[in-house]
Parts: C-alpha cells; structure tokens; sequence
C-alpha cells in the first residue's frame, strides 16, 4: 500500500476510514468503522471491536516513549521489549519477528501468542525509533482463533500509522 504513496499524510487524505490522532504525540492511525475510540490513562491511541458477548474484543493500542541509551538504537531497543514480554505475558510465544520498513523508517514486527485470564491471545507488534530516539509502538492483540481475520486489519491499520513525533511529557 505504501509504494503508491510518498508520505503518510497523502495514504491517511485517502484512506476510507476515521484517522484518529493524539495531538500531544503526533501519532496517528486509521480506526475501523465499526471499532471505538477509548481514553486509557498513559496511552496516546486505543482502539477497539465492540465487546462480544464473552467479554472480549480485539483492539489497538499505540504508546510513545522515550528509547533511551543503551535501548536508543532499533536493535537494542528490540531486545529490551521482548525481555519485557518474557516476563510480564503469561504462556509467552514468539511466532515470528520481522524487519518492517515504515515511511522510511525502519522498524520490527512480532507476532507472537500468550494467555490472559481464560483468553488465548495473538499479539502482533510494530515498533519504530525515530533518529530523535522516540519509539513508537502499535499492538494489536485478538482472540488467536480471530487471528487471520484481524491481521488484515492491523496491516492495514500500521500502513497508514504516523509514528510519533514526540513523548508525552514533552
């Protein structure tokens, strides 16, 4: 989808779907018409289906932060979140881990699996660092039965995804 378009703005000008935008970060990304907009303390962007009726919906979630020395550059960076992942995600599994450009910027995509509560989760990943050192970082998390279906749309969501253009505090 990129490849038609130079620069973020001109894919978001076409894009069918509400571009929603945390004005303090910069980030943006494409909604679904049908999913809703939440307000959750400490992150830039959230997103979700409507709830089914066992209590679950997929959604999206962008954070923002500071990727600080030694985790400054990509790789490093990398590494410090699938650390974190190990220990806060019960039943973690990494499916895959993938170099993923984004308007220039280059980036990583995860796919991997966890439990939450009676829930089996797919948890596909983008994160970004700028060259300012700010990470930018979309997930989207599903039923992993709904996994297939919902991997379109979080592939179509990051392809129109604005990363950050500064923390929250600043």
């Amino acid at each position: 989808m990129n490849e038609m378009y130079a620069t973020v703005e001109q894919w978001q000008a076409d894009c069918p779907w509400e571009i929603v935008t945390d004005e303090v970060t910069g980030v943006s990304v494409p909604k679904p018409p049908e999913w809703e907009t939440l307000a959750l303390p400490g992150v830039p962007l959230a997103v979700r289906q409507p709830l089914r009726p066992d209590g679950f919906a997929a959604n999206v979630t962008v954070n923002v932060e500071e990727a600080l020395a030694p985790h400054d550059s990509l790789a490093a960076y990398s590494e410090a979140v699938l650390g974190n992942m190990m220990v806060t995600l019960t039943d973690l599994r990494v499916i895959a881990i993938d170099d993923y450009e984004l308007w220039g910027l280059p980036g990583r995509r995860i796919l991997s699996a966890h439990r939450n509560g009676p829930y089996s989760l797919a948890l596909e990943q983008y994160w970004f660092v700028g060259p300012d050192g700010v990470a930018t970082a979309f997930s989207g998390t599903c039923d992993i039965a709904d996994h297939l279906t919902h991997s379109q749309t979080f592939a179509y969501m990051v392809s129109g995804l604005r990363p950050a253009a500064r923390v929250p505090h600043d």
